[in-house]
């Protein structure tokens, strides 16, 4: 399996993905990465209905979406994960998957959450999760749109992380 890109997006499927990240990287099959879409067939029907009519959608729970890809399944298809946040990526690195990097999009503000960056906003957990994923060596970025900047966002999260 090619894994294109990993993104973090509480939107999941939308204009900017559909639109702009899909034919950047060619997307064949989007892999929407959450526990509670997971369990949630309305969700998923919207999901299904948002996803580009050339790509393939799949919408696992952590543990099965890291079984899945450690066992190799869709090789040679151009796969994009899709999460709502930081947290069932790591919880695929703790249980053997490894993602070399992620990009943070938008996660909306919402109480209790702080900026980390431009339409980024976390909590605590999901502050702990992304030092995680730095701890397991992820690459982490801030990039809203294939053709804006990449922002690394490794020395804000640690800063972050000592001020809690």
């Amino acid at each position: 399996m090619a894994i294109v890109e990993v993104r973090i997006d509480d939107r999941l499927i939308h204009g900017q993905v559909s639109n702009l990240w899909v034919p950047h990287f060619g997307v064949e099959r989007l892999l929407v990465v959450d526990d509670a879409v997971a369990a949630d067939e309305d969700r998923k029907a919207v999901l299904r209905f948002a996803c580009p009519p050339q790509c393939k959608l799949s919408v696992f729970d952590t543990a099965k979406a890291a079984e899945k890809l450690s066992r190799g399944i869709d090789a040679g298809i151009r796969v994009m994960i899709v999460a709502v946040g930081p947290i069932p990526l790591l919880r695929m690195q703790e249980l053997g998957y490894r993602l070399p990097s992620i990009t943070v999009g938008n996660m909306s503000r919402r109480p209790g959450t702080r900026q980390v960056a431009n339409l980024a906003y976390a909590n605590g957990e999901e502050l702990a999760a992304f030092q995680g994923l730095l701890n397991f060596g992820v690459t982490l970025a801030f990039q809203p749109t294939p053709t804006s900047r990449r922002e690394d966002l490794t020395a804000a999260v640690t800063k972050m992380n000592e001020g809690h």
